[in-house]
C-alpha cells in the first residue's frame, strides 16, 4: 500500500526503527517479510515507514525473542497481548551471562555464519562445527556444549530420531535447529521435545540471540529436562520382577524326577515354571518401535513374573510335601 501523505511524528524510517529497537534493518525486514510481524508502508518515493505502534511492537518482539520465545510463536499477537507477554517474562529474571558460551554447530550454512559474524562480537566459543552428522557426533561426544545448534533442510522423516541422537550424544543443554521446511505436526513434535526452533536463511544477530538466549535459559537452569521414562527397558524390567526362587538346573532335575503318588506333577510344574521363564526373559528383551510396545511389553512382563512366582510357590510346596531334596 502507497502512502503520499506527508511525513508525520508517528512515521519513521527503518533506519530510525533500527536505532530505536536496537533490531538491525535486515532482522526487521525478516520478520516483516516472513512473518507479518508488521506491515510497512510506503511513502511517495519509496522508501518503507512504519508508525509508533510498529516501533514499539518490534521492541517487544526483541525483548521476548532475547528470553528465548520463537518469533513465529509471537510475530503476530497484537500489542496488548505482547505487553502481558513481556510483564510475565519480566517477572523471571534472567541471570547475566558469565564466561563464553561452548557451541556446537551442525550444518552446511551455520557454522560458517557463527564463524565469520557471531562470535568475534558475543560470547560465543565454537568448539566444534562440521556437516557430516556422524563425524559431528564423534568430535561432540566428550565436549559438552553449552548449546547445540543443528542445521536441517526440512524436518520431514528421520529428522527427530537424528536431532535426539545428536542432542542426547553431546549431552549439550539447549538445541537450536535450524530448518527451511516442515509442517505444523513436526514443527509441534520438536518443540514439544525441548528443541528451540528458528527457520533459515537466517541473518548473524537472529543466531546470536537464539544462541544466548539458550545459555541464558540453561544458565538460569530453566532449559528442557525430558520427562522421567517409565520402567520399560531390560534391566529395569528384570529388577522390577519378583526374585526366582529355582535355576535352571533345579528346574531341569525337578523336570527327572519322579513323584511318589502316580502323577507326574513335579515334571508338568518345572515345565510349566521354564515356560514361564523363558517368556518373562523374551518379554524383558522385545524389541520397542514406539511407548506402545515399551507399556505392552512392560506389562506382560510384569504378568508372566507373577504368574511364574506364583507357579514357583505352588511348586516350592510340592517338593516339601514329596520330601524332594535339591
Amino acid at each position: 500500500m502507497t502512502d503520499t501523505s506527508s511525513k508525520t511524528d508517528s512515521d519513521y524510517t527503518i533506519g530510525a526503527v533500527a536505532r530505536l529497537t536496537g533490531l538491525s534493518t535486515q532482522l526487521i525486514r525478516a520478520w516483516e517479510q516472513r512473518y507479518g510481524a508488521v506491515v510497512a508502508r510506503r511513502a511517495a518515493n519509496g522508501r518503507r515507514i512504519y508508525s509508533t505502534d510498529d516501533v514499539e511492537k518490534l521492541g517487544l518482539l526483541k525483548v521476548l525473542t532475547e528470553r528465548g520465545i520463537a518469533i513465529s510463536t509471537i510475530a503476530n499477537l497484537e500489542l496488548d497481548a505482547l505487553r502481558g507477554r513481556v510483564k510475565e517474562a519480566d517477572r523471571v529474571a534472567l541471570k547475566p551471562l558469565e564466561g563464553k558460551v561452548r557451541v556446537a554447530a551442525l550444518g552446511a550454512f551455520v557454522p560458517d555464519l557463527l564463524r565469520r559474524e557471531v562470535i568475534d562480537s558475543n560470547p560465543v566459543d565454537l568448539v566444534a562445527w562440521g556437516a557430516d552428522p556422524d563425524r559431528f557426533a564423534a568430535d561432540t561426544r566428550q565436549l559438552q556444549p553449552d548449546v547445540l545448534v543443528l542445521e536441517v533442510d526440512n524436518l520431514a522423516g528421520d529428522s527427530l530420531d537424528l536431532l535426539s541422537r545428536l542432542r542426547e550424544n553431546s549431552g549439550a543443554g539447549e538445541t537450536i535447529v535450524a530448518y527451511g521446511f516442515a509442517r505444523s505436526e513436526e514443527e509441534r513434535t520438536l518443540a514439544g521435545e525441548g528443541f528451540r526452533l528458528i527457520r533459515t536463511p537466517l541473518m548473524a544477530d537472529e543466531l546470536a540471540v537464539a544462541v544466548l538466549a539458550a545459555a541464558v535459559k540453561l544458565r538460569a537452569g530453566e532449559h528442557y529436562q525430558p520427562p522421567a521414562k517409565p520402567v520399560d527397558t531390560a534391566e529395569q524390567r528384570e529388577a522390577a520382577a519378583p526374585p526366582r526362587r529355582y535355576t535352571q538346573s533345579d528346574l531341569a532335575r525337578l523336570a527327572g524326577i519322579e513323584s511318589a503318588v502316580d502323577c507326574e506333577c513335579p515334571r508338568h510344574l518345572a515345565e510349566v515354571v521354564q515356560t514361564l521363564s523363558a517368556f518373562e526373559s523374551y518379554s524383558a528383551h522385545c524389541e520397542d518401535q514406539n511407548e506402545q510396545d515399551a507399556a505392552l511389553h512392560a506389562y506382560l512382563h510384569r504378568s508372566t513374573a507373577q504368574a511364574r512366582a506364583l507357579m514357583e510357590k505352588a511348586l516350592a510346596h510340592l517338593v516339601e510335601v514329596e520330601g524332594i531334596d535339591l
